[in-house]
């Protein structure tokens, strides 16, 4: 995971650079304002790996960006994830000193809503690198289905995601591009099934974000 943040963190500043050393100042144009569509792979993490330790492609990110002054934008994020895991049979054993062997199958479904503030270092050129960071909440159902049993619990939460990434037009003067982004989330979400021992807090997690954008002059 290291190597991942460490490679698109080195791609996104080097291609910003390359851009603003080899290119005229007058080629290409700042936007007003980008849309996005991301699909997002999450990466659990802590606690929650433990709850559910599968890579999860399961995701959608839509997104609205607004430049208020030099490369600084304010803006917001709708997201769909869900995470899920089987753990065959396993034996359960609960508070009350009950047990029961049993194929159990974990998820957790995400919505989360946040408010985005974030810094372009070169907003005129084909490739803006970027950092920003991500507030707001999160809507969750944490599932665990026994048998014929669903046992779940919904919560709402906090959380904050620092973000880097790159916004790479498709041509000099095209309104249409790629998003590539890598982010941190941290929540104040909690799992909390302790009659059954699953408990956990802070729940966090990576997510690679790989998707369109659409720019407005």
């Amino acid at each position: 995971m290291k190597k991942i943040i460490l490679i698109l963190t080195v791609f996104v500043f080097i291609a910003g650079m390359a851009q603003s050393q080899d290119k005229p100042a007058s080629l290409g144009f700042k936007p007003s304002s980008y849309y996005t569509f991301s699909w997002n792979t999450t990466f659990t993490m802590g606690d929650f790996n433990k709850w559910v330790g599968n890579t999860s492609p399961a995701g959608f990110d839509l997104g609205g960006r607004y430049f208020i002054q030099g490369g600084w934008v304010a803006g917001f994020n709708i997201t769909w994830q869900r995470v899920s895991q089987s753990y065959g049979y396993q034996t359960a054993y609960f508070t009350d000193g009950s047990a029961i062997t049993a194929t159990n199958y974990r998820f957790t479904w995400m919505v989360p809503f946040q408010g985005v503030i974030a810094y372009h270092f070169v907003p005129d050129k084909m490739v803006s690198p970027y950092i920003g960071l991500g507030i707001g909440g999160d809507y969750m159902e944490h599932h665990v289905l026994i048998q014929e049993y669903d046992i779940y619990k919904t919560r709402w939460d906090f959380s904050l995601t620092p973000e880097i990434g790159a916004l790479i037009k498709f041509g000099y003067f095209s309104q249409w591009g790629a998003l590539v982004a890598f982010n941190y989330k941290w929540t104040t979400n909690k799992i909390d099934f302790e009659k059954y021992n699953w408990t956990s807090k802070d729940l966090q997690m990576l997510n690679l974000k790989i998707g369109l954008t659409y720019i407005l002059r």
